[in-house]
């Protein structure tokens, strides 16, 4: 049996509970890997292997913010070890090669999506974090552990990089 941090029998969730935590987050978790994969079929990948850490994980995080900020982690950090991987065994993608699109899910907007995916890796996490979680600041420092004035700056560059990606205010017809 697995234990916790604490030396206790960690309990292994329920069939229900764990349907209803995959129900409650799939949808984010999804985005964010397909903000860092820009491949349905990796995003999907890195999801499963999201969603397999926290069932295997006996110190869970618990609270809805935590849970998010754990799971946001993970998935970023599982999707750069996929991103590393892929660079130095590279695959052709056949969907692209075949001009197959690969945009099975709807989502908000996918030109803004698209433009917090070109991102870089230090901004995209608080980005996605800030606007698609509707995490505070502090929030995110929180479950981050990045310091809080970090993360409002990487807020403040992260926006700054997305307007000039999507010429926000740059339009002359006026």
């Amino acid at each position: 049996m697995r234990r916790d941090k604490n030396g206790r029998e960690a309990v292994p969730p329920s069939r229900e509970e764990i349907a209803a935590f995959y129900e409650r987050h799939a949808d984010r978790v999804f985005k964010l890997c397909m903000s860092y994969l820009r491949n349905t079929e990796d995003a999907a990948d890195a999801m499963q292997d999201t969603f397999l850490r926290w069932l295997e994980d006996p110190d869970k995080p618990t609270g809805s913010d935590h849970e998010k900020g754990w799971l946001a982690l993970t998935a970023a950090n599982l999707c750069r070890d996929r991103l590393r991987r892929m660079k130095r065994f590279p695959t052709t993608n056949l969907s692209k090669l075949l001009n197959i699109g690969e945009n099975d899910r709807a989502f908000d907007s996918a030109e803004l999506f698209e433009a917090v995916a070109s991102l870089p890796e230090k901004y995209k996490t608080v980005i996605f974090l800030f606007y698609y979680e509707d995490m505070t600041t502090e929030q995110i420092s929180e479950a981050t552990g990045i310091k809080r004035s970090t993360v409002t700056s990487l807020l403040t560059r992260g926006r700054r990089l997305l307007r000039k990606i999507i010429d926000i205010g740059d339009d002359d017809d006026g």
